[in-house]
């Protein structure tokens, strides 16, 4: 039989030997999440960055959508006319970017009026219709410069051709949803 010596030195091996497995199989896991497989090259806390991002919903999609709100007057009882509450454009790239269907999907008549007029407004075109003056003299970068009439005599030259294309486009866009157009309150 072993004596007791005997008895803890292997002991003190098998305890060693479980130690030994434990720590390789944390060293595994560890290894497994940082570096998984097929993901040739990137590293373990660029995944774990990219799933937390994904696993985050985005501020612009968890927010909702708020009504225009028009100064002095009362929002609409249809919700279809809907824009960002936090949105200073409601189509900011209007001006660089010719504009595709897909761009402007479930946009309703008014909506598109309004991005239509914004493409103005970005170039100091003061507005007639009170719904538009109210709108667009709510938003920071507005500066109305030029009247109508100023403004149409100069907008070929004042306007880019990205423009000119997303003007026609919005504005055909506009009347396949309401015949004649959306209606500004005057």
């Amino acid at each position: 039989m072993m004596d007791n010596m005997t008895k803890k030195a292997v002991w003190k091996g098998v305890c060693a030997l479980l130690a030994l497995v434990l720590v390789m199989a944390l060293a595994a896991t560890a290894v497994l999440l940082l570096w998984p497989f097929g993901n040739s090259g990137s590293s373990g806390l660029k995944r774990t960055e990219a799933v937390l991002q994904a696993d985050q919903p985005k501020e612009a999609e968890t927010q909702t959508k708020a009504q225009i709100q028009i100064n002095g007057a009362e929002p609409p009882e249809d919700t279809e006319d809907e824009i960002a509450p936090d949105s200073d454009y409601i189509i900011p790239d209007s001006d660089r970017k010719v504009l595709k269907d897909a761009d402007i999907e479930g946009m309703s008549a008014k909506e598109l009026n309004y991005a239509r007029n914004e493409i103005f407004a970005r170039h100091g075109r003061k507005f007639d219709s009170k719904e538009l003056r109210d709108y667009f003299e709510s938003k920071s970068w507005y500066k109305g410069e030029y009247s109508a009439e100023e403004f149409d005599k100069k907008s070929s030259s004042v306007l880019n051709n990205t423009e000119k294309k997303n003007v026609e486009f919005l504005e055909k866009a506009e009347k396949a949803l309401e015949q004649g157009g959306y209606e500004l309150d005057q």
